[in-house]
C-alpha cells in the first residue's frame, strides 16, 4: 500500500494555445519537481484545472505523466467529480494509466450532509484496486469533511489520508489523531506548522516552483528543527506574490514559463494576466533568488 508522505506537488497542466497537452513543458515540469525531491506528483488536482481539461486531455495526461515519471516517485491522480457515478467512470478511464492513488474531493456544487458524502466517498474506495485519498478544499466544492466523517471513512482500508487545504488548523488537529491515517497539508501558509504537529506531508502548490524550498522546509520540521522550518516557511511566504496575480493557477503557470519549464496557456475562460502582474511575477522570482536578473 502506497504512503502518503513527504513533499507530493500538484502539478500544474502545462498546455499549448489550443488547450492541448503540452507534452514538452509537463516532462521539463516533471523534470525539475524531482529534481527539487518531491516524493509525488499529483496531477489533475486543483493547480492541474483538472475542471476544464476534456476527458482525452486527461488521459492523455496521465498516460505521459507515468511515462515521465517512470518509477522515480509516485503518481497520484485526481478523479473529483460532482457525483458518485461520474467520479468511478472517471476513475475507471484514468486508474489502468497508471495512478498509484486516487484523489478526490467531496462532490461539488449540491450541498450533501455527511451521510452521504460517507456513502460516496465509501462507494469510489471500493471500486478501484488503487487506494483514495481525500481531498478536503471547501473554499472550492462548498463541502467541508468534518474530523468525525474522516474518521468513519478512515475505517475502509482502502482510504489511506487527506490532502487539507481547508487552512483550518483546528480541524487539522482533530484530523491528526486519525490512527494509520497519513495527513497532508495543502495550505502553504501553515506548511511548516502542519509538519512540527505531526503531518506526514506537504502538497502544494508553491513545490511546481520551489521544490527544494519545499522539501528543505519539510525535512527540517520533520526533524524538529522548527527555528530551520520557520525560516524556510518565511521564504515560502516570499513567492506568495506569485498566487495573488488573478488566480494561483495563473501565477504559477507565469512563473513555470519565466524560469523556462512551460508555457503560461491557461484553459479558458482564464485570460492572460496583464504585462504588470506578469512583472510582479517576474520580480518575485528573482528577490527570492530563483530567476536571475
Amino acid at each position: 500500500m502506497l504512503k502518503v508522505e513527504g513533499l507530493v506537488v500538484p502539478l500544474i497542466t502545462p498546455l499549448n494555445s489550443d488547450e492541448t497537452l503540452d507534452e514538452t513543458g509537463l516532462e521539463r515540469m516533471i523534470d525539475y519537481v524531482i529534481a527539487g525531491g518531491v516524493s509525488g506528483i499529483f496531477v489533475l488536482g486543483s493547480s492541474g484545472e483538472f475542471f476544464s481539461l476534456d476527458d482525452a486531455t486527461k488521459e492523455r495526461l496521465v498516460r505521459a505523466a507515468r511515462s515521465y515519471i517512470g518509477g522515480r516517485v509516485s503518481l497520484l491522480v485526481g478523479i473529483s467529480e460532482a457525483a458518485t457515478r461520474q467520479t468511478i467512470q472517471q476513475g475507471k478511464r484514468l486508474v489502468h494509466l497508471g495512478a498509484d492513488a486516487l484523489v478526490a474531493t467531496a462532490p461539488y456544487y449540491y450541498p450533501h450532509p455527511p451521510s452521504e458524502l460517507i456513502s460516496h466517498f465509501l462507494t469510489i474506495a471500493r471500486a478501484f484496486d488503487a487506494p483514495t485519498i481525500l481531498y478536503n478544499i471547501p473554499q472550492m466544492v462548498k463541502v467541508s469533511l468534518d474530523p468525525e466523517t474522516v474518521q468513519r471513512l478512515a475505517e475502509e482500508p482502502s482510504i489511506i489520508g487527506i490532502k487539507d487545504s481547508a487552512g483550518d488548523m483546528s480541524v487539522f488537529e482533530q484530523y491528526l489523531k486519525i490512527p494509520n491515517f497519513a495527513v497532508t497539508q495543502g495550505a502553504e501558509t501553515t506548511a511548516a506548522q502542519s509538519v512540527l504537529m505531526g503531518a506526514a506531508g506537504l502538497v502544494v502548490g508553491m513545490a511546481n516552483i520551489a521544490p527544494g524550498l519545499c522539501r528543505a522546509m519539510f525535512d527540517a520540521a520533520k526533524a524538529g528543527d522548527k527555528a530551520t522550518a520557520q525560516s524556510h516557511q518565511a521564504q515560502l511566504m516570499a513567492l506568495f506574490p506569485i498566487n495573488q496575480q488573478k488566480s494561483w493557477v495563473a501565477g504559477l503557470k507565469m512563473a513555470a514559463h519565466l524560469l523556462g519549464l512551460c508555457s503560461p496557456n491557461l484553459t479558458a475562460p482564464f485570460a492572460p494576466l496583464s504585462e504588470a502582474q506578469i512583472g510582479v511575477i517576474r520580480q518575485t522570482l528573482i528577490q527570492t533568488g530563483l530567476l536571475e536578473a
